[in-house]
Order: structure tokens, then C-alpha cells, then sequence
């Protein structure tokens, strides 16, 4: 280490600190390759300022000598203390920045799968005490304002009114549209379950909300001035209000009587069972088909020796985990590889198979459904129609549906694709004829 003169303002005298011989070497060979002074010299770059050089700013002026001096007066064990606490301080700072861990979806605290059912479970206590909050508002003899009241104190409470509900439908569908989505896209078994598991129990506490008697009469009395003895006059207090408010308002309302708010306790208990029942039957379709994996075998050896060209048996094995041989000699003139709907696979060969008959028939055998899904998707017809037309009263399932979508019923959906259809078949045509065209350019012929 090359010697260093460090000046104190205290007593301007030089403190030396001594140096190593391997030092003393280096300062030599860097002082004999000085250049000569009669070459042009570039520069020096200004000398090094330290701490008790520098005049720090405080308060906008700069520093006087004296305290300066009064700082090279510390002790350098507190100086060494507050340089130590300011560098532990700015490590544990980057550390906690560093080291913050990811969530899925940036929801916050959702790191783990078991994450899923504590956020489901803490929703489900925050809207609990809203709810709580507006049935108390019922119990405290609250009914539409008497004429003295003022017309805004009316829609300020119906405002306040709409944002407890808009805030109780804003904190369950954050967790359930995530607890969606991950049980539906997530590559880990253990992610899905844990969505899956939030996602039925908050479709649960959904349907409770759905038939909450005092969320729907908070909103009849507060924002329709509706009491229980009959209406009232309201076109005062929605026309008060802005028209994202009255859109909701209308909304929310459609979407209470149509599940059933006006039926009786039993019968709104036995629809909101059957929708349980629903909800559990849509998870199982859904989970069938992320979990479960249809085998199937493509017969000939023309097709076998296409997928072997395309996929090696030795990667197919990864692939297609069956307990049946991948290529069986069931018959030694035409033998057999069993193949899975593995997306994957699927694309690899449906991008890669000359064979036309070959691509049809993986396309169709990935695209029809698996055997275990048979029976869910029955009992789910019966039981959507059970609850649609037999306790709500509707035509049927869909009628329901598109109560308050934008085509209204099933009749005006029928309309819009046959309407659809004349438009573009003669665009259809000539597209298909483009793509028959350059299918036979590059296989030499029609379908097989």
C-alpha cells in the first residue's frame, strides 16, 4: 500500500502510515517509467478529497472551518460506528429489495398454492363485515328520508350505498378470477388444486350472496326507495346520480332477481344447493381435461414409420406415459404406436405429418372429448336446467344466460349466426378454395 500523508485541520501535521517493501517496489517501477519532462504532460486529475476534506451543505451554506474541525474531532471509533450503521442500513434496504419474494399474478402474499384459501378465507371476512355494516343500516329503522330531507344527503347515501356493494363484488372477484385462471393455465398440479380449492369455496359464498336478503333490500331502499310496504318515488335520486351509478344500480339488480331473490327461503336454499352443485360438476370438466390425458393408437406401418420419422420412440416414451407398448406388432402387417393428446405432441405432428389421413385423424382424436367427461357433461345439462327452468322459472339455461347480455335471448342469437352466415358464405368459398388450392400444390392432390 503506497504512503498516504493524511492532513488533520486539528494539528495540519502529516500522519504517515507505514508501508509494506512489496509497497515501497511498486512506488519505484511506477516513478522509473515517468515520462521525461520535456513530452507534453497530460493533465492531473484533481486530488483526492476525503471525508474530513470535504465541506458538506447544511442548510444550504457551506460548512465553516470550525465544524470541520469539530468533525475531525469524533472519535474514529464513532465515526467507524455511523459508517457502519449507514452501510448496514443500505445493505438490509437492497437485501429486503432484493430478496422480496414473486407472487402470482402481483396479487400480494400469493407465493405458495396454500396462499389461495388464506386470501379466499380473508375475503371472505372483509365482505362479511360489510355486509354486517349495510344490515345494520336496516336494523337502525333507516327508511327513505322524510320530504324535509335534503335531495343530496338522499344520493350520497345511495352512493355510499353502491360502493359497499361495488367493494364487496371487487374483493371476491379479485381472488376468484385469479383462483380461475391459475386452476385453468397453471403448469403445477399443486398451484391448480390450491385455485381450485379458493375458486369452489368462494362460488360458494357467491351464492350466499346472491340470495343476502339485505344486500338486496339495502340496495331497494337506499337507492330505489323502495321500502317494504311498497315504492316509492326514486326518479329523483337515480336521476341525481351519475350514469355509471345508475348503470350499476339497474345491474345489480337484474342480476339479483334473476337468481332468484324474490322465491321463498326454501326454494332460494334449493337453488343455490343445485348451483353448488353446478359450480362442482364445471370444475371437474374443466379439471378432467388439464389433468387427465386421453391414449390413443394410430394402426399401419406407413403411420407408424411417419411418427417414428418425426418423433423417435425414445422421446415418444417421454411423451406418451402409458402402460401399454408404444408400438405393438398386434399384427405384424400393420403394427401400431399408441399416442396421447399431449399438446405437445399433437402440434409437433399435426406441423410435421405428410399424411393427410394421419393429421385428420390425430386432429379429431385431440379434439374430441375424453371418455371420463361423458357423464359430467350430462348430469351438468339436467342439473342447469333444473335450476334454470324448474326453480327459477325460466324457458331454459339459456334464456337465463342472456337475460342481461347484449343479444337479450337465444332467439336473437339464432338471428345473428344466420344473418352471419349469408353474409360470408360467398367469402368462405373463395377463401376454402385459396387453401384447397395450396394444399394440393404442396401434397400433389385433394384429401385423402
Amino acid at each position: 500500500m503506497a504512503r498516504m500523508l493524511l492532513l488533520r485541520p486539528s494539528s495540519l501535521q502529516p500522519i504517515r502510515r507505514p508501508y509494506s517493501a512489496n509497497a515501497a517496489a511498486s512506488i519505484s517501477r511506477v516513478t522509473s517509467f515517468a515520462p521525461s519532462a520535456s513530452k507534453p504532460q497530460p493533465p492531473l486529475p484533481p486530488p483526492r478529497q476525503y471525508p474530513w476534506q470535504q465541506q458538506p451543505q447544511l442548510r444550504g451554506t457551506v460548512a465553516t472551518l470550525s465544524e470541520c474541525h469539530l468533525h475531525s474531532l469524533l472519535p474514529l471509533s464513532s465515526r467507524r460506528r455511523r459508517r457502519h450503521r449507514r452501510r448496514h442500513r443500505d445493505r438490509e434496504n437492497s437485501s429486503s429489495a432484493a430478496g422480496r419474494r414473486p407472487t402470482l399474478f402481483q396479487l400480494p402474499d400469493l407465493s405458495h398454492p396454500s396462499d389461495f384459501l388464506r386470501l379466499a378465507q380473508t375475503a371472505i371476512s372483509e365482505c362479511n363485515f360489510i355486509r354486517c355494516d349495510l344490515a345494520s343500516s336496516l336494523s337502525d329503522g333507516a327508511s327513505p328520508p322524510p320530504s324535509s330531507s335534503s335531495l343530496r344527503t338522499t344520493i350520497q347515501r345511495a352512493k355510499r350505498t353502491l360502493h359497499s356493494l361495488d367493494q364487496i363484488s371487487n374483493v371476491v372477484c379479485t381472488v376468484i378470477d385469479a383462483a380461475e385462471l391459475c386452476r385453468s393455465v397453471h403448469a403445477s398440479p399443486l398451484w391448480r388444486r390450491g385455485a381450485a380449492d379458493a375458486f369452489g369455496m368462494l362460488s360458494d359464498y357467491i351464492g350466499s350472496l346472491n340470495a343476502d336478503e339485505n344486500l338486496y333490500r339495502s340496495l331497494m331502499r337506499f337507492v330505489f326507495l323502495e321500502s317494504d310496504g311498497g315504492p316509492e318515488k326514486d326518479g329523483d335520486v337515480l336521476e341525481g346520480l351519475p350514469p355509471a351509478y345508475r348503470r350499476m344500480a339497474h345491474a345489480m339488480r337484474r342480476e339479483f332477481e334473476r337468481d332468484g331473490i324474490h322465491l321463498s327461503y326454501d326454494r332460494r336454499e334449493e337453488a343455490r344447493e343445485t348451483n353448488n352443485a353446478i359450480v362442482g360438476l364445471e370444475s371437474l370438466f374443466s379439471n378432467n381435461i388439464t389433468e387427465k390425458t386421453k391414449y390413443y393408437d394410430v394402426v399401419g406401418k406407413e403411420n407408424a414409420d411417419e411418427i417414428e420419422r418425426i418423433v423417435p420412440p425414445s422421446v415418444l416414451g417421454k411423451l406418451v406415459r402409458h402402460p401399454a407398448l408404444h408400438r405393438t406388432a398386434i399384427d405384424p402387417a400393420a403394427p401400431s404406436v399408441t399416442l396421447s393428446t399431449d399438446p405437445l405432441l399433437t402440434n409437433t405432428l399435426l406441423a410435421h405429418v405428410h399424411s393427410p389421413s394421419l393429421r385428420r385423424e390425430i386432429y379429431l382424436e385431440s379434439h374430441t372429448s375424453l371418455p371420463e367427461n361423458l357423464p359430467v357433461l350430462d348430469s351438468l345439462v339436467k342439473l342447469r336446467h333444473v335450476h334454470s327452468a324448474d326453480l327459477l322459472g325460466y324457458p331454459s339455461y339459456a334464456h337465463r344466460v342472456l337475460t342481461d347480455r347484449m343479444a337479450g335471448s337465444p332467439e336473437n342469437v339464432r338471428g345473428f349466426l344466420n344473418r352471419m352466415e349469408e353474409r360470408c358464405r360467398g367469402v368462405y368459398r373463395m377463401e376454402m378454395e385459396t387453401v384447397l388450392n395450396a394444399k394440393r400444390y404442396v401434397e400433389g392432390g385433394g384429401f385423402a
